[in-house]
């Protein structure tokens, strides 16, 4: 009998000292590394979008935020002609209650720009990293046959900043 009551009493110990280390974690898990995706299409947004907001150089901000003059661009993606849809929250982290300056709210390709000062120009290659997708002058995803880039129409560097008010279309080739 002595035993059952010193191992029943060793488990109350051991439940209880489980459940205060459990109840002492504050705050969703850390989040995983920002790696870029090097295949193909469809990119879901990354879900520890604060990982991806470090690597593209850029401030958390809260989800809140608001910048002094708020713009969007539109951004019309293509792989081999075929259109690829830009996902609901990309530069926004909801587990952690934080955005990038850059981000989207729905899948239409409005990309909304919110940096906190007026000079603060993002680049359509920090986009792309927020995204967690590869991209660079001459690939998009696992399509590295080329990368064109327009803006308003008119040809664009692969990095260029993301103008107030602007139809940014990126085509890639295999």
């Amino acid at each position: 009998m002595t035993k059952y009551v010193r191992w029943r009493g060793l488990c109350a110990v051991l439940v209880l000292a489980a459940s205060s280390v459990t109840a002492c974690q504050v705050g969703p898990a850390p989040p995983g590394p920002a790696e870029a995706r090097l295949g193909p299409p469809p990119w879901s947004a990354p879900r520890d979008a604060v990982s991806y907001i470090d690597k593209a150089g850029m401030e958390r901000l809260p989800l809140d935020f608001k910048g002094p003059t708020p713009y969007y661009v539109k951004l019309i993606v293509t792989v081999d002609g075929n259109p690829v849809d830009l996902p609901v929250d990309i530069g926004i982290d909801r587990v952690r209650a934080e955005q990038a300056s850059v981000h989207t709210h729905a899948t239409d390709g409005i990309v909304n720009v919110e940096a906190k000062t007026t000079a603060e120009r993002p680049t359509l290659a920090q986009f792309f990293t927020l995204w967690g997708v590869r991209y660079d002058a001459k690939c998009l995803g696992d399509a590295c046959g080329g990368v064109e880039v327009q803006v308003n129409g008119e040809p664009a560097p692969w990095d260029t900043k993301l103008q107030r008010e602007s139809l940014i279309e990126v085509a890639a080739k295999h």
